[in-house]
């Protein structure tokens, strides 16, 4: 038997905007989505009125091996990102980190995106680290891509080097996934020009960073067809400045969002969406649109990872779903305010994964267990059990270990 939810009278988005609509969920797609839809024998109902139904976040940048806390540095400001890496590798809380088991970071970062709305993360890493960890996580791992650490003197030696990587993404349909221009020195400054001589500067390029980047360089990037992804609040942290994001979605760069790696980066993705809300209007005197930030972690993504239809609620594709219960009218898009307390429900391919209390019986018709836990007097279920793993975390290192994008157990 197929699991299938009847969600009746949302406020779903589609097309750009939020319209009343029944969402029928079959096994792990969605199967319909209109007014007035009626449930079949098996399916169970769920009445979502006066809540919001958007496609499940997408954090565009992550690396979920260091999601560990509290973060390193912030006083001193580095021009480069290996300086702040040769910080954080020699810090207390990376040797503290190093004691615990990679499968447990994993899911510690798993959790850590699931609780802010995500259904899907790009762990930049090799594929031989990010292997064992697919398909047993409560997020979904972006697996299909080739990559690069980055472009320029101080690159990791992931991958075959960015020209063939490239040649490979383009073979394949695949994203080519780099950190390029990360930092401000002139080895950041040139690396744009190096990407483009390997050949490796194009439609398939998703760029994270691109920090020192003015008019001429975006331009570039724009002819390519190239993806960006901003990460405001690390590079705040590391650098002191981030990039001229104005500038990149004025000229029309398709944009993505990412929380980049807890010891510089947010706690989670709301966390990031509410900076790059504020760091927008602190430098350019205006509002960022909320409509615009909802790009930036749900259909700018789908298309820089070639993930499918950018316009992820659609029937027949995957049923990765966020359900908000906010305070805000039935069509106003609001994500910059979001709390945890108002992640109503995520849904991960067809499955309640984590979810307020009330929906107990939607997680029993799937056989799911849950653990119960409260977000700022709210309680919520989760499948599988994050207080055992913070507990195997206490253990490892030998204390009470607390992290704030889990909640205090």
């Amino acid at each position: 038997m197929v699991n299938s939810i009847l969600f009746q009278s949302a406020s779903v988005h589609r097309n750009g905007k939020l319209e009343t609509n029944d969402l029928f969920v079959e096994g792990e797609k969605i199967s319909k989505i209109d007014t007035n839809l009626s449930p079949n024998n098996d399916s169970i109902t769920i009445s979502l009125k006066g809540k919001k139904v958007y496609p499940g976040f997408i954090n565009s940048h992550d690396h979920l091996l260091a999601s560990y806390l509290p973060k390193v540095g912030g006083n001193e400001k580095h021009k480069s990102w290996l300086s702040y890496d040769n910080l954080y590798k020699s810090s207390g809380v990376f040797a503290e980190r190093q004691q615990i088991d990679p499968e447990i970071l994993y899911y510690l970062g798993a959790y850590k995106n699931l609780f802010a709305g995500v259904t899907t993360v790009f762990d930049h890493i090799p594929h031989y680290i990010q292997n064992p960890f697919r398909g047993i996580l409560p997020v979904k791992l972006i697996s299909d891509y080739t990559l690069a650490h980055s472009v320029g003197t101080y690159s990791l030696g992931w991958g075959e080097g960015p020209a063939l990587e490239y040649r490979m993404a383009e073979h394949a349909g695949l994203p080519f996934v780099t950190h390029l221009a990360e930092g401000l020195d002139d080895d950041s400054k040139q690396s744009l020009r190096l990407l483009e001589k390997m050949d490796a500067l194009g439609g398939h390029s998703v760029l994270v960073h691109c920090l020192p980047f003015g008019p001429k360089e975006v331009e570039k990037i724009l002819e390519k067809g190239a993806s960006v992804v901003w990460c405001p609040t690390s590079n705040l942290h590391i650098f002191g400045k981030t990039t001229n994001i104005k500038l990149f979605l004025d000229m029309g760069v398709n944009v993505c969002l990412g929380t980049d790696y807890s010891p510089s980066g947010s706690v989670n993705l709301l966390e990031e969406l509410k900076t790059a809300k504020s760091i927008y209007f602190g430098l350019y005197g205006e509002e960022l649109p909320e409509t615009t930030l909802l790009k930036m972690v749900t259909e700018n993504p789908r298309k820089a990872f070639r993930l499918g239809n950018p316009d992820a609620l659609m029937p027949g594709l995957s049923a990765d779903l966020l359900i908000i219960n906010d305070d805000k009218k039935a069509t106003e898009v609001n994500l910059s305010d979001l709390s945890f307390q108002q992640i109503d429900l995520v849904v991960v391919d067809g499955y309640p994964i984590y979810g307020s209390e009330e929906y107990r019986s939607l997680f029993l018709h799937f056989g799911l267990e849950t653990e119960e836990l409260s977000f700022g007097g709210k309680k919520k279920l989760v499948a599988g059990s994050p207080k055992k793993l913070l507990k195997q975390v206490s253990d490892s290192v030998g204390y009470k270990k607390s992290l704030a994008f889990l909640p205090n157990f």
